[in-house]
């Protein structure tokens, strides 16, 4: 038997454990059903999932039961992404070892990360998350690197990955170059300051604008607009940069804003993509004037070693003191920063860097088409990817300057000849490994390793791949032939709105250029998780919660439907209420089943009548209603609609009304209406758990379980099948039926509430006066006495003779007192004796007016108590109508 209280704490590590140990949810390569391979996102090894994983794993979790239930052979694995710049970080401050000591720094990055997996998967088990734990990947394991290292050979082969000096993001904090997604402009306020750079013949000045006077050493060019006239005479001149005392040429450019500032910008090398374009474009020389870790080089002259934020404070003094600073304003602007790291938001500096590059501007076109082939939930969201696409600059740079990664399997001559990696060797890493010949086979030089690390979207755009064993598959074996026959391409890709950008767009180029094909049929995309407040999640906001924090006090099943609440696309506040409502309804179907195990013990399904009585059809109508429109919403992806309108059936329909509209028969003499009754619930109940099972995994296992497994026999709940709707069920009938019953019993409930009744307490006598309801509340008739234990019940056809009679009828003396004083005895008389006349002309009129001792008397609404009661045959009743039924209580 189901205990008396629904307990989280005790139900759900139970079953996590029968999952694990029984392994319910195995993956086996099934060629026979469809298939259905979910490209899991790998969350980067941090040791800690925040709520953001959980509402987008639940979701993932959601459709994986689903897609089980529905008949599809669901292959579901979980990764874990370990590269990157935080794991070094750890490293070198938590344990204090150098990135110059690689090996020893490498074991101790790895040895940290298998304890944040080890972690991550715990907290990912607590959710009741249903991955294949045998089918784990990690991006630092051998077989998954020499997969990465395979597709950038191919790459490489294709003529599309090459090396070169180019301007780069570069974060002066992390000291590597980024990849334009890995950055992003941020509003803040700032100065533009206005500096008169002389014209070196002497003829006068260039007003020009700036944020960032600290690159005037780097200065290349004054650019102005052909058709600003305030600048004509000067185009083709010379300004005499102050300070450093370098001429530089006066250019006309169409790309200049002369709305902006003066109209007049210098060009520095370099201060934003912007200065790339000039520079290539007119083949302006380079100075570079800021280091790698953001002080400035021997180019700035008698700045050299300062930070550029210092440098900026002190040149805009030095050329106010020169008088060619003129003017300072507070502006609120946008500066680039490292946004893909929020322990960042460093300042980028555009520097020029050998580094790896991937093409994949001049492919932006045919990425969009790909994607095109794609179904996007919700389908807004392709918008994005175009709209990155559309805006891209230039390549993608892939090279990092850090330790714990992927390597680059290549080496390089001091010529700038790469020799690659054979295939059969790897994973290699150059830093250790010897390369596969001595010399160079071009020109016979020695052989440098390539040191630099991948971007970790390297590892992880490949995602579709590693899951469907293409690396294996190409390399001849069988299994791996027919497992990525059969998964790839994959069914679906889960992913968040923020990462659109990259994983996405990197993953869609890749896989393509690899397979000739779309790497997934679908992408589903979720919001980010604000806090309490509506506000990103911040520690600095102090709204962060997490995880661990609301599972023990209401258990993993609340939490999963808050994420089911949320909107495709949409940002989805955390609200503690929400939590402790989804708690509580989980509490009302514990209660639900617990009241029907004991009815349902000596029930045989088998034993169903065929034959059901009106309020049983509407009940299992209303069911069939809903799984419905639950399958519709699953096969859309879209939970929050479905887990609304559930949980309201469940709460109200199924709790509320049907529960108490049977009652009277399940504890009632006659058999045949009891065993219908007990039929109805038992087809009720069973799908309702099957309804929520995807949704709230631990609750259901408990409840079928308890009461269903010695009748269905499958070792779970979760190897059942979805409920099908059943056309048959539907019934017009039986819901207006179910309908009607639903608003009579309401009101009589509340008849019984306003007269501090119990909801069981006898009614001796009602009487429900109707014309083209009549026959619907005869069929209804028992249920309607039964439920609310009436002793005498009449439904009569026709409409009631009753009579309305004003029973008290005086002024309102709080009002009437003092405007009235002495009159009021004579005011009240009158009152009463007129009191019909009265009463039409306040329903008439609002008011009254007379005349007492020759003084006019008026009163409005508020100035007169006037009670009415209804009769009939003499006897005083009251009423309550609903449609054209009046129902008469006596």
């Amino acid at each position: 038997m189901l205990p008396k209280t629904y307990d989280p704490n005790e139900i759900e590590p139970k079953w996590q454990k029968f999952w694990l140990d029984e392994k319910i949810y195995k993956y086996e390569l099934d060629e026979k059903r469809p298939s259905y391979a979910i490209d899991t996102p790998p969350p980067f090894t941090s040791g800690t999932l925040h709520l953001g994983h959980v509402l987008s794993h639940t979701w993932i979790d959601i459709i994986a039961r689903y897609k089980r239930m529905t008949g599809y052979n669901v292959l579901f694995p979980q990764g874990f992404d370990n590269h990157g710049l935080p794991t070094e970080l750890k490293v070198e401050k938590e344990f204090g070892i150098s990135k110059d000591e690689p090996e020893k720094f490498l074991k101790k990055c790895v040895e940290w990360t298998w304890q944040a997996i080890e972690a991550m998967r715990n907290q990912f088990i607590r959710i009741g998350y249903s991955a294949d734990w045998d089918l784990e990947y990690h991006t630092m394991d051998d077989w998954y690197r020499a997969a990465v290292q395979k597709s950038l050979l191919e790459f490489y082969e294709k003529g599309m990955l090459y090396r070169d000096k180019h301007p780069v993001y570069w974060c002066p904090r992390c000291r590597t170059s980024l990849a334009k997604a890995e950055v992003g402009y941020v509003e803040e306020d700032g100065y533009l300051y206005y500096i008169k750079l002389p014209l070196a013949d002497g003829s006068g000045h260039v007003p020009i604008a700036t944020t960032r006077p600290e690159l005037m050493p780097a200065c290349v060019a004054v650019f102005v607009h052909p058709e600003d006239e305030r600048y004509k005479d000067v185009v083709g001149k010379k300004v005499k940069l102050p300070i450093f005392e370098r001429e530089v040429p006066v250019i006309a450019d169409e790309d200049v804003d002369p709305e902006f500032g003066t109209g007049a910008v210098y060009n520095c090398t370099y201060g934003d993509e912007q200065d790339v374009v000039w520079q290539k474009r007119y083949n302006l020389p380079v100075i570079i004037a800021i280091n790698e870790d953001g002080t400035m080089n021997e180019n700035a002259g008698p700045y050299a070693g300062l930070k550029s934020e210092e440098v900026r404070e002190k040149i805009a003094e030095d050329l106010e003191k020169m008088g060619l600073l003129y003017d300072r304003k507070k502006v609120h602007h946008r500066v680039l920063r490292h946004t893909e790291r929020s322990s960042c938001m460093a300042p980028i500096e555009l520097l020029p860097k050998t580094q790896w590059f991937i093409k994949v501007r001049d492919f932006t076109d045919e990425i969009v088409k790909v994607a095109e082939e794609i179904n996007w939930y919700p389908s807004d969201m392709f918008l994005r990817l175009k709209d990155w696409a559309d805006s891209m600059d230039w390549d993608w740079v892939i090279s990092r300057q850090r330790v714990f990664g992927t390597t680059l399997p290549f080496w390089v001559c001091k010529n700038g000849h790469v020799v690659p990696a054979r295939e059969e060797d790897l994973p290699v890493d150059p830093r250790f490994d010897k390369p596969p010949v001595e010399k160079c086979p071009v020109c016979g030089a020695e052989l440098e390793p390539v040191t630099d690390v991948l971007d970790c979207w390297i590892d992880s755009s490949i995602t579709p791949l590693i899951i469907t064993r293409w690396h294996e598959a190409i390399k001849g074996d069988e299994e791996a032939k027919r497992w990525f026959e059969h998964n790839f391409p994959t069914a679906l890709r889960p992913q968040g709105t923020d990462i659109i950008r990259t994983w996405a767009f990197y993953t869609i180029f890749r896989t393509h250029v690899l397979t000739g094909e779309k790497p997934w049929d679908d992408v589903l995309i979720n919001g980010m998780v604000a806090g309490p407040d509506g506000r990103k999640m911040s520690k600095s906001y102090g709204n962060v919660v997490a995880p661990d924090e609301v599972i023990p006090k209401y258990g993993a099943d609340a939490l999963r439907l808050w994420t089911a609440l949320a909107p495709p696309g949409e940002d989805h506040p955390f609200k503690w209420e929400t939590v402790d409502y989804n708690y509580r309804f989980l509490q009302k179907v514990w209660n639900i089943y617990r009241f029907a195990e004991r009815h349902l013990s000596d029930f045989d399904p088998k034993e169903a009548p065929e034959e059901l009585e009106p309020i049983d059809r509407w009940i299992l109508s209303r069911l069939h209603r809903v799984i419905k429109f639950a399958t519709e919403e699953m096969e859309r992806y879209r939970f929050n609609l479905l887990t609304r309108e559930l949980m309201t059936f469940v709460w109200h329909e199924v709790a509320d009304d049907y529960i108490e509209m049977i009652k009277h028969r399940l504890y009632g003499d006659d058999e045949e209406s009891k065993l219908k009754a007990k039929a109805a619930l038992y087809e009720l109940l069973y799908n309702v758990m099957l309804l929520l099972a995807p949704l709230a995994p631990h609750i259901t296992e408990e409840l079928y379980q308890e009461m269903f497994k010695g009748h269905v026999g499958a070792k779970s709940v979760h190897l059942l099948e979805w409920p099908k709707y059943d056309e048959g069920r539907i019934s017009e009938e039986a819901e207006k039926l179910g309908e009607l019953a639903r608003e009579i019993v309401g009101a009589m409930r509340r008849y019984k509430n306003g007269h501090g009744l119990a909801l069981n307490a006898k009614l001796k006598h009602v009487a429900i006066y109707a014309t083209d309801s009549y026959e619907a509340l005869k069929a209804i008739e028992k249920d309607i006495a039964g439920t609310m234990n009436i002793e005498r019940l009449e439904i009569i056809q026709g409409e009631p003779a009753l009579e309305e009679r004003i029973t008290e009828i005086k002024p309102n003396f709080r009002t009437v007192g003092p405007r009235y004083g002495k009159l009021v005895p004579k005011i009240t008389a009158y009152l009463k004796e007129n009191a019909r006349e009265v009463a039409k002309a306040l329903k008439e009129a609002g008011k009254v007016e007379f005349e007492v001792d020759g003084q006019k008397v008026e009163l409005g609404k508020e100035d007169i108590v006037l009670r009415k009661a209804v009769f009939s045959e003499g006897e005083e009743v009251e009423t309550a109508v609903v449609g054209d039924a009046v129902v008469v209580f006596f």
